[in-house]
């Protein structure tokens, strides 16, 4: 290693990039398939972590809502000494969202979400919004009640359905903004986590807004 090595981290192509995805509105009333229309694209490859997992995303005016569909050892998660402060080191996903994409914002403002659910009960808990707000953006955060998930466990993955409501998302408006901010990372029991567009080994992704991915809502 050089000089240069030591004094520079190993950032990733994608941070310098002001990334934007089609996300395509919802056009049945069913939940969520699993349907090309509505898979978002891997990074994988680009951030150097396992290609293992499959993620779909609409909206409708009713809210967002998401299959994760992810490779991981259920077989050896066990989650019954854990609370739900440990979802790092469980089988968990954690979404971010900013209904308003202030990307000039490298902080977290009352339009910035960060929600974690988990394939397994923690403590009786499948979801729960966990943002952090500053005191004077702070509001009340969602009912996890209104946080909606069903899961397919299996010895070698799981699947995830999310909705959330839009009434859990704070400045969601799509008929006059139709855009939105969006990263996720997916933590796995004694596994590396996969991420969308930010890795959290290069960057607190819930306090960094401006690095998530512009999601915009098509029609």
């Amino acid at each position: 290693m050089n000089a240069f090595d030591e004094n520079f981290p190993n950032l990733k192509i994608l941070n310098f990039f002001d990334l934007k995805v089609d996300c395509n509105k919802l056009d049945s009333k069913a939940k969520l398939l699993i349907n090309k229309k509505y898979k978002l694209p891997s990074f994988s490859s680009m951030l150097e972590e396992d290609d293992a997992a499959k993620v779909y995303m609409s909206w409708s005016e009713k809210g967002l809502f998401f299959i994760f569909d992810v490779k991981a050892n259920m077989e050896d998660a066990n989650t019954s000494k854990l609370s739900i402060q440990d979802y790092k080191r469980a089988d968990s996903i954690e979404i971010f969202i900013d209904t308003r994409s202030l990307k000039t914002k490298g902080y977290i403002t009352k339009f910035c979400h960060h929600f974690v659910y988990m394939p397994q009960d923690i403590k009786g808990y499948r979801a729960k919004e966990i943002t952090r707000f500053r005191l004077d953006d702070m509001h009340e955060l969602s009912d996890a009640k209104d946080l909606k998930v069903d899961s397919i466990v299996k010895p070698k993955g799981y699947i995830l359905n999310i909705e959330i409501p839009h009434f859990s998302l704070f400045g969601f408006n799509p008929h006059e903004i139709n855009y939105l901010s969006f990263s996720y990372k997916i933590n796995r029991y004694q596994m590396y986590p996969i991420h969308f567009n930010v890795s959290s080994f290069e960057h607190n992704i819930e306090k960094s807004p401006h690095l998530w991915a512009k999601m915009d809502l098509k029609k």
